[in-house]
Formats: structure tokens, sequence, C-alpha cells
């Protein structure tokens, strides 16, 4: 079971405190901050936490993606909804364990930078062979100093899924939290971490016959219980 806010632009702090803008009884209190935008959604933890299909490391300013689901503890979790018709307004859902995945909304598929200098840019990735990078000529360029001049390769299988190979890289590359260490093929939704970039993958959307994306489906809240007003949003990020 759960509920669904809906979140004015601002800052919020989630945790188990009376002063927190959005309250889990139990938690710790200002566990994580939320900055709403107009459109897009940044978190920052106090503690790392798991987001979507990797662990986020304390301190770390990331973009969660509609659908991507924060544990916040073993039985209690968030995610933000897909945007609602209404402007200017994000419904966040809490919920009991209830699960979400990012819809995919371009037929193209693309690396959407989450975290790191080049935070919401999202590289499309076309159908040919690709280095990832510091390297004035790699086709994805990364402003990140942890970042290897030639950090990665992007391969395309017949499919056109994308398979990626680490190229000896300083730091190493991780897909979904543990070290890659062979070529990887890609499915929906991984998360590459590089440096201190965090890349999702996004593979191309399936076209209907009337021009909508397949893949581009709303994540349903109508698990969730009744909307719970929430607290207002704070100026120097305390909810």
């Amino acid at each position: 079971m759960g509920s669904e806010l809906e979140l004015q632009p601002g800052t919020w702090t989630i945790g188990g405190a009376e002063e927190d803008g959005v309250r889990f009884p139990g938690l710790p209190p200002r566990l994580l901050e939320l900055e709403v935008e107009m459109e897009r959604a940044w978190v920052r933890c106090a503690r790392p936490l798991r987001v979507g299909r990797a662990v986020l490391e304390s301190n770390v300013r990331r973009w969660l993606l509609p659908g991507e689901a924060v544990r916040l503890s073993r039985v209690a979790e968030i995610r933000i909804a897909p945007p609602a018709e209404a402007a200017g307004t994000m419904a966040l859902v809490r919920s009991l364990l209830q699960r979400g995945e990012p819809p995919v909304s371009s037929v193209t598929p693309a690396l959407v930078c989450l975290a790191g200098p080049d935070a919401g840019t999202v590289f499309l990735l076309g159908d040919s062979p690709l280095e990832l990078g510091r390297a004035p000529e790699c086709a994805i360029r990364l402003a990140d100093g942890a970042v290897s001049r030639r950090h990665l390769e992007l391969l395309v299988d017949p499919a056109g899924t994308h398979r990626v190979r680490d190229l000896g890289s300083s730091n190493r590359t991780r897909c979904n939290g543990r070290w890659l260490r062979t070529s990887r093929l890609l499915a929906d939704g991984d998360l590459l971490a590089v440096g201190r970039s965090l890349l999702h993958y996004r593979r191309a959307a399936q076209v209907c016959g009337d021009g909508r994306d397949r893949a581009a489906e709303p994540v349903s809240a109508s698990a969730t219980g009744p909307l719970v007003p929430p607290a207002a949003p704070s100026d120097g990020g305390a909810g």
C-alpha cells in the first residue's frame, strides 16, 4: 500500500522527523533531499541508498527519472510518477516495495547522464560503434576529470542492442553497481558508473502503428492510497 503526493517545485527533505517535508515514521531525520523542478527532480542522500538499479553514494546529486525507486528501508521506497497533466506539480509516490521502471520515450537509444558534471545531458547513440571518455575524438565526451581519456567502448549487435567494454580505464567501469570485467550486453535501464558520473542506458522504444512509443506507457499509481497533503518545501533544504 502507499500514497501519492503532489509536490510543488522546491527542496524537500524526506525522513522520520516532524520537520521533514515528507515523513516516514521510523526513518532517520533528513535521510533524503529532493529538489523538484518543473520537469525533473534531483535526489541527494545523507547515506548510501539504492536508487534504481545501483547504490547512490552519500551527498551525490542525481537526476531521478520517473518510475525509478529510491529504497529508504527494507520495507519502504519512493518514486516519481510520470509528469501529470497539471503543470507546476510533481507526483511523489510513497509506497511499500512497489516496483516501477523508468519509462522509455525515444525511438533512439541513448545514455542519460544522471550524476556528475554532465548531469542532465542526453547522449544519443545511433547504430555505429563509439567510444566514451575525455578525449576530443570520443563520440561521447564527458567533462568528468575522473573519467579516462578513452574510458569505454559501445558496440552494436545486429538486434540494435549495445554491448559495453571497458578500455582499460584507470577508475574502471561499474554496471548496476558491479565491476565490468568483460564486455556486457546492456539491458534497458542499466546504470553505468564511470569516474564520478552515472549514466542510464535507454534502449530504442518500439513505435506503434499510430506513431506512439510502445514503451512510453505511464507508470500506474492505481495501487496507491489517497492523496496525502505534504508540508511546504523549504528554502534552505530542511523540509
